[in-house]
């Protein structure tokens, strides 16, 4: 599966999980990030939270897609040592079959390149190698932004997980209370059945959800290089949130400016030009023909003892194979990288504008959450569930508050998740980590 298809499938599992989670408040003992996709263990076993950084770095070493990428190097390395090859001579020995014919014991021959053509060989070879150590750097970018997304999909679904858990319980207190209430004559029978048919609902979207972050694991430890089911601990997307706007970020600027420098596809591209004028070249010196030296010891006649020397001077007649096709092919090159740089650089300047623009409004998304906002949400839904358990309030005003309590709690977890995407997506943009904009 490639980079781009598993860093899809991981974010698309967690956005099912979004799309289709009915989360409710945090639990009383702040199960947030509490709960593991792992089997349960002791208590007692503690596990330092893997951050970002350091999940990044792991992939650098272990992702399979870098190593595969690094192992193309040395067979690009080897077009060197071919390169510096140098005609071999040959060696051979032939008699003449008419009568009183000569004989020819040993003989040798040796073609010898005119011009620079070892040179331009060489010169091209250079040339492929630095796109492959490129095309590596590229990769590493490449998995550079999966990691990132896919960490920031796979932390914000575990809080998923947490608030499914947490209405589960929450739906929990309430069917108790609601039998509490039918016994006592407080509410019918009906009543009851709609508080158990949403406890119902809540466990079975929470057993789903947790298969679901269970292969969104497996996934992000093959990332990592890790084992499947390794544990892991991420932090919390609390921590991800934005420390300082984007606007604020003083190397922003001299950041965007540089952006056409910095992204891999340009560099790549100027070694494609290196790559076709070396191309060229190299055609320009080949139609330049060879020449073939030939010399050996000579008998003129098989019947006397009298023994000479003899030496030859050949070349191929350049009459048809000029390398015209090589030399234009070349030309045709260099024409279209011209063309693919302009396309490139607009894409890049696009890519640049749409995705500073976007980090702006996922920013200010979540800005609109800071404050008060949550926790006055959780405590108007904690009177409510009072209310209904005091019998002031009927069962259809919890279920109310608790849509409501529900749809803000998503919402900010959704804004917390598309800040860190589009922050990952201005990163490939612009071709550096902004470890400073969630980092102090």
């Amino acid at each position: 599966m490639s980079i781009k298809k598993k860093t899809f499938f991981i974010i698309l599992t967690v956005s099912l999980i979004i799309s289709y989670l009915p989360v409710a408040i945090y639990a009383e003992d702040n199960t947030a990030n509490s709960i593991k996709l792992e089997d349960k263990k002791d208590s007692s076993e503690k596990t330092n939270k893997l951050t970002l950084k350091q999940a990044i770095e792991e992939a650098m070493e272990n992702n399979h897609h870098v190593k595969s990428a690094v192992a193309t190097l040395p067979i690009s390395e080897a077009n060197i040592i071919i390169a510096k090859y140098r005609p071999n001579p040959y060696v051979f020995s032939y008699r003449e079959n008419a009568k009183g014919g000569a004989m020819h014991p040993s003989d040798i021959t040796k073609d010898f390149e005119v011009g620079r053509k070892r040179y331009w060989r060489i010169r091209l070879a250079k040339e492929q190698v630095s796109k492959t150590e490129l095309e590596i750097a590229k990769v590493l970018w490449e998995v550079h932004t999966q990691v990132h997304s896919t960490y920031a999909a796979l932390s914000t679904g575990i809080d998923f997980l947490n608030l499914a858990k947490a209405r589960t319980d929450f739906y929990k207190s309430l069917v108790d209370i609601a039998e509490k209430r039918f016994q006592a004559g407080d509410i019918s029978k009906l009543e009851l059945d709609r508080a158990k048919m949403q406890l119902l609902s809540a466990e079975n979207d929470f057993s789903e959800f947790t298969g679901k972050l269970k292969r969104a694991r497996v996934d992000f430890n093959h990332i990592l290089g890790r084992e499947s089911y390794s544990e892991i601990d991420l932090e919390n997307p609390e921590e991800l949130k934005p420390k300082i706007k984007i606007d604020e970020y003083e190397p922003i600027k001299n950041i965007l400016s540089e952006a056409l420098s910095k992204r891999i596809e340009v560099a790549i591209l100027e070694k494609d030009f290196g790559i076709a004028r070396a191309q060229i070249k190299k055609a320009q010196w080949e139609r330049i023909p060879n020449l073939n030296l030939q010399a050996g010891p000579v008998k003129p006649n098989i019947n006397d003892h009298y023994w000479g020397a003899y030496t030859g001077l050949g070349t191929e007649l350049p009459l048809f194979n000029r390398k015209q096709g090589e030399i234009k092919q070349a030309k045709a090159q260099v024409a279209y990288l011209e063309k693919e740089r302009e396309r490139i650089e607009h894409d890049i300047n696009i890519d640049v504008a749409n995705s500073l623009q976007d980090l702006k409004v996922r920013e200010e998304q979540v800005q609109r959450f800071e404050g008060n906002l949550l926790s006055q949400s959780e405590n108007i839904l904690e009177l409510i569930k009072e209310g209904y358990k005091q019998g002031k309030l009927s069962l259809t005003d919890v279920l109310n508050a608790e849509q409501q309590n529900r749809d803000l709690r998503q919402k900010y977890l959704e804004s917390l998740l598309n800040y860190q995407l589009a922050l990952a997506s201005l990163e490939y943009a612009v071709g550096v980590p902004l470890y400073g904009l969630t980092e102090k």
